[in-house]
């Protein structure tokens, strides 16, 4: 496979938007001569090019055709005129093949030859490119071309031209953006028709380009809603337990629209659908009783982009904890003639929960000597 040999037209070389040089075959392999050349005219030059890319010596056989009209030349690859007369306007189909230095064959080609004038023959029959949406206005995004046959200048014009959206180089063949893309407007596929024309003979030829749009990462991740929140949520809920839901939407496409949430918080997770849960232990008794954080949409495009909302947890207290005494012993001295009503000690708690107090004497007094006011602790 990698000995064979290939038949093309004599290389033209087209600029590429990377400024690299791509060698394009206009193909089928067509050639157009006057009726009335004399013998030994060129008509057209073969070339020979091994699969793997590398120039080798070939000789080039005309293995069938061109009624005698035409010959090939082994060495050149030049097929020349014989000077038998040629019929105006016919075509002839000339069967060419090239053999290796080895005698290898490549596969047989067909060059047609008509005699008189051929319109343009564009270097693609169509052509398909791909520009991102971020493509300035007046870049080129691509190069058409086409050749002469009878060697006459050429213009070309776009005859299809959805929206506007293009220009063409009249001389040259490239095409450029004429005014901004988005591929989130849409279309996102545009159908161009180029044509080439010889301003001399008046023949032309058209060929069909592909624009595809591509999407980029323009668009950043929005939530639905600035704050999202969740009013008196129990101390006690277990950690896990779904508690709201945010929402991010993405206007790109594919990767570029993909969002991963992520909370800002050691207290708070957040699933891939963007459900918020606690994920540990809630507590009331915080400032404000609130818990309050920021959750981060991330999109999959390169470089990524991010949106915020933020996240506000209001707590119901639960009565979970115990009343604590300002003092743990209350020592205080009394006199043995104190009369009923007298005071001897206040004492003083305070519910962490937000709690009311009442206050008990549980033992010491089964005598009742002492009493004690429930609310004010003396």
């Amino acid at each position: 496979m990698g000995d064979e040999w290939y038949l093309c037209r004599l290389t033209l070389t087209l600029p590429s938007l990377s400024d690299l040089q791509w060698a394009m075959f206009p193909c089928p392999y067509l050639a157009a001569v006057g009726p009335d050349a004399a013998p030994g005219s060129i008509v057209y030059k073969l070339v020979a090019r091994q699969r793997g890319g590398s120039f080798r010596g070939a000789q080039f056989l005309l293995v069938d055709g061109g009624e005698d009209c035409f010959e090939v030349d082994r060495s050149s690859g030049e097929v020349r005129t014989t000077g038998k007369p040629l019929s105006p306007s016919k075509e002839y189909i000339l069967t060419v093949q090239a053999v290796d230095t080895q005698g290898r064959k490549g596969p047989r080609a067909s060059l047609a030859i008509l005699a008189g004038y051929r319109p343009p023959q564009f270097t693609n029959s169509s052509y398909s490119i791909y520009i991102p949406e971020s493509t300035g206005v007046g870049q080129v995004v691509a190069v058409v071309q086409a050749i002469s046959f009878q060697k006459k200048t050429l213009s070309y014009m776009l005859l299809v031209n959805p929206g506007n959206l293009f220009s063409i180089n009249q001389e040259s063949g490239a095409v450029s953006v004429s005014r901004a893309v988005d591929y989130e407007s849409g279309p996102n596929l545009h159908h161009l028709q180029v044509r080439a024309s010889e301003q001399d003979t008046g023949l032309s030829n058209i060929a069909e380009v592909a624009v595809h749009i591509t999407d980029e990462n323009d668009c950043t991740p929005e939530f639905m809603h600035s704050i999202y929140s969740k009013d008196n949520i129990p101390e006690t809920i277990p950690p896990g337990t779904s508690l709201l839901q945010v929402l991010a939407r993405d206007c790109d496409t594919g990767l570029n629209a993909e969002i991963s949430y992520f909370v800002q918080s050691l207290e708070f997770a957040v699933s891939s659908q963007g459900v918020v849960s606690p994920s540990r232990k809630l507590n009331y008794e915080r400032p404000n009783h609130m818990y309050e954080c920021v959750v981060v949409a991330v999109d999959k495009g390169m470089p990524p982009r991010t949106g915020t909302a933020s996240i506000r947890i209001r707590m119901a207290n639960v009565n979970d904890e115990a009343p604590v005494f300002s003092q743990t012993v209350y020592k205080t001295f009394l006199s043995e003639d104190a009369g009923p009503e007298t005071l001897v000690a206040i004492v003083h708690a305070k519910d962490p929960d937000g709690d009311g107090v009442t206050y008990a004497i549980t033992g010491g007094n089964e005598d009742s000597n002492f009493e004690l006011d429930n609310q004010k602790g003396g």
